[in-house]
């Protein structure tokens, strides 16, 4: 996902202006990586504040397909 679909100028841009981006990397945040008990690679997963999950997609998704599906799972933003 960080050679195509996460360095898309557009997903970059739809990103920045919604969300607050946080990328958890099992090896060096184990707790993290169980606690929200992430099973595919990658995923995206969109929570709350208080990490009440909002919506899990798995898998590599292709730009234009990353950013229809975050937009549908987080309400339309």
């Amino acid at each position: 996902m960080d050679s195509g679909t996460l360095s898309d100028a557009a997903v970059d841009a739809f990103v920045r202006e919604r969300f607050v981006a946080v990328r958890i990397e099992k090896e060096h945040q184990q707790a993290a990586f169980d606690s929200l008990k992430i099973a595919d690679f990658p995923s995206t997963l969109i929570l709350r504040a208080d990490r009440t999950e909002v919506a899990r997609l798995p898998g590599y998704l292709a730009p234009q397909e990353f950013v229809e599906k975050v937009r549908a799972a987080s309400g339309g933003k």
